[in-house]
């Protein structure tokens, strides 16, 4: 599961208060429910409390879902007590929405666009960029679930604007529910029947419809934590709250004890998700019933004064201030989390944190104070109903701008090498020639920017298999006639990173190569588990690939794998065995085709999660380049298919080892000849696998001539 990054709360909305019951509620004036404003608080506390310490609080980001069905909660009562039945009334209410998200969401994205710029390192502008503007039109969270499920995305580190995937979700079920609800009473009106009965139906299917998404996809698709069908069943429960409150006068009544004690229990369901769920477990999906349904508890009870009653804790004017400045308190916390280590040059120690959010809390307030009170009333921006969205157009062409200014500034920090490759000294060959010098080199020949995204271009070229594992995908490289050598390049993405080298060597010498690569599945004839249907995928998949460069009149097969998986059905201390000997099976049937065989030894890897990358460390320590060096007993990876080629000790079967060069005399180099080595935390870059060239020809020398 893709580990849950950032939560969102949005300004307090009124909504009739229940002082002794649900049922008393619906005739009361017009207040801010004191248990809501309670639950507000929790929510952006397990949230600040999770984000800032994540071990201590491993299920705060629960926090999101409280406030998902309080949201549903407060919208549907409002729509079903002024159902909208004309497009301006969908205007009014998207106005009001408007003036109480936008003015504090802007500045919010404005100033952390401008702090990534100042504090953080250029690896993180483009990101950055592109996110502020998803998120000032309210598709953040479909740009992280495109990341989320892209492999080659998997260790993009966070942004400051990142927390807005939650706003996002908001804003598209504002946008989608009251359309909803005035079709639906249209419909019903028109048909002659009672309109809160068939309202509530149509509620109540689309929740469940949502529910079932989310259950179905949550344990197999890393992106349902940030899809929006995914996530509106969790609004929708809140919506079904509203249906019982307003729809069963009865069904809130009760003693103040029960209410009380349901209460309770509703609170405890939340701080024992948030302090029991971790990052493995699997969100939404069905866990996510037990915060959702303990928040709908706690609204339903609607508990007051009496004995045993939380509700004079829950009234404290500490916790409500907290409610009332909740969102513009999970606005400023998330780009102090991000930017504070790079801002600080380390990591943050517990006391710099308490004063963070110290002061997360002072800008909150002032926030409030002076954002979002003075414009989320009819003026300045409510009258006439236009402004509204004329502000919020401005407002994104503002956001937009800004984030293509840093954008521009990432272009400009993202030269290419400057240097050639072929020079003696450059990457990989400061190791060749002793006159050379320092391991690091004199310069950074490729800035920390451009080596972030230095990438193989398999995968924009389309010619990496992704998603089930359907696709039979072959591309050639090199020239297309006349060839010298005839290859094919087989395996996951470690053995797609060494094709920009290939491709140099294949226009070179007028080879082609053909290329037959998959995301995470390796090339072994065991299946892969996956837990999905990409395992039998996986599995024919291989069985083609494995086929296809037996039988296909190829010259040589070039294979590198890293075994990310495990074998379906191997007990862990068998695993490292068992894998090593599919591998021998697959390299045995392609020697006895008579096939020469290169395996390129998986190179080790960079760091793990939660460590900068090459290119961040690069940018943080320039000029210190030694400071995020490793030794190699640190960085070292399981490498089962190289040693299946060396316990063949077959001549047509060679191995390529970089490790040498990636981690000359055992210590791992995040920068060797001026060439940041890696790109993410475990694949090399482009220019340092070209680097190496020189030497992948003379190994391809080797294996072809036998």
């Amino acid at each position: 599961m893709t580990a849950p990054p950032t939560v969102s709360l949005s300004p307090a909305t009124t909504v009739t208060p229940q002082p002794a019951s649900a049922t008393d509620q619906a005739a009361a004036g017009r207040q801010v429910r004191a248990d809501i404003q309670a639950m507000r608080a929790l929510a952006v506390l397990l949230v600040v409390g999770y984000h800032f310490w994540p071990q201590r609080l491993t299920g705060g980001y629960v926090g999101v879902d409280v406030f998902f069905v309080i949201s549903g909660f407060l919208i549907t009562t409002h729509l079903l007590q002024h159902q909208p039945r004309t497009l301006r009334d969908l205007g009014v209410f998207w106005g009001r929405r408007i003036r109480r998200l936008l003015p504090a969401a802007l500045l919010v994205l404005a100033a952390s666009l401008l702090a990534t710029w100042l504090i953080a390192p250029a690896t993180l502008w483009h990101d950055t960029a592109t996110q502020a503007v998803a998120s000032a039109f309210y598709v953040q969270n479909w740009s992280l679930a495109a990341e989320a499920v892209d492999y080659m995305a998997a260790d993009n580190v966070p942004t400051a604007v990142q927390h807005y995937w939650s706003l996002s979700i908001e804003e598209q079920f504002y946008l989608g529910w009251p359309v909803m609800i005035l079709i639906a009473g249209a419909f019903i009106r028109h048909r002659g029947g009672r309109v809160l009965p068939g309202v509530a139906c149509v509620i109540v299917v689309v929740t469940v419809a949502s529910f079932v998404c989310s259950a179905l996809l949550s344990s197999t698709n890393d992106a349902a934590y940030f899809l929006s069908w995914t996530r509106f069943w969790e609004l929708g429960i809140g919506g079904i709250a509203a249906l019982v409150v307003l729809w069963l006068p009865g069904a809130g009544d009760g003693g103040r004890t029960l209410r009380a004690l349901l209460t309770w229990v509703g609170l405890a369901g939340i701080l024992y998700s948030a302090f029991v769920f971790d990052d493995a477990t699997v969100f939404p999906g069905t866990a996510a019933l037990l915060p959702v349904s303990a928040t709908a508890l706690v609204i339903l009870a609607a508990a007051g004064p009496g004995f045993g009653s939380p509700h004079r804790l829950l009234s404290l004017r500490p916790v409500q201030w907290i409610g009332d400045i909740s969102y513009s308190v999970y606005l400023w916390h998330w780009p102090f989390v991000v930017l504070l280590p790079y801002a600080l040059g380390r990591p943050a120690a517990w006391p710099v944190k308490i004063a963070a959010v110290g002061v997360v809390v002072a800008l909150a307030w002032a926030t409030k104070v002076l954002v979002e009170d003075r414009l989320r009333g009819r003026r300045p921006l409510g009258v006439p109903l236009r402004r509204s969205f004329v502000f919020a157009l401005a407002g994104a062409v503002v956001i937009a701008a800004l984030g293509g200014g840093l954008e521009w500034r990432t272009q400009e920090a993202s030269r290419g090498p400057s240097a050639a490759v072929g020079d003696p000294c450059f990457g990989a060959q400061v190791l060749v020639d002793p006159d050379c010098g320092a391991v690091h080199g004199d310069e950074l020949f490729t800035t920390p920017a451009f080596a972030a995204k230095d990438a193989s271009p398999a995968g924009e070229d389309g010619c990496m298999v992704s998603g089930s594992y359907v696709d039979r995908e072959v591309c050639t490289y090199g020239v297309r006639s006349g060839q010298v050598l005839d290859i094919a390049l087989v395996g996951n993405s470690h053995a797609d990173m060494w094709l920009p080298a290939l491709a140099d060597l294949a226009e070179k010498n007028g080879w082609r190569i053909s290329t037959y690569l998959i995301e995470n599945c390796y090339t072994v004839d065991r299946r892969v588990d996956f837990e999905d249907k990409r395992t039998r995928n996986c599995f024919e998949w291989n069985r083609w690939a494995i086929s296809e460069a037996r039988n296909g009149d190829y010259d040589l097969i070039i294979t590198g794998n890293r075994s990310l998986q495990p074998l379906l059905g191997v007990p862990e201390p068998k695993m490292e065995r068992a894998v090593t000997d599919a591998y021998e099976r697959v390299l045995r049937s392609w020697s006895e085709a008579g096939r020469p065989v290169l395996v390129v030894q998986d190179a080790p890897r960079s760091g793990y999660e939660g460590d900068p990358t090459d290119p961040e460390c690069a940018a943080l320590h320039e000029d210190d380049l030694a400071a995020c060096d490793a030794p190699l007993t640190e960085r070292a990876v399981a490498v089962e298919q190289a040693d299946a080629a060396r316990r063949l000790d077959d001549e047509r079967v060679q191995v390529f080892d970089p490790t040498p060069y990636v981690c000359p005399q055992d210590v791992c180099r995040v920068v060797v000849g001026g060439v940041i080595v890696h790109y993410d935390l475990h694949h090399l870059s482009g220019t340092f696998v070209r680097s190496l060239a020189p030497q992948l020809e003379d190994a391809i020398a080797r294996v072809v001539e036998g």
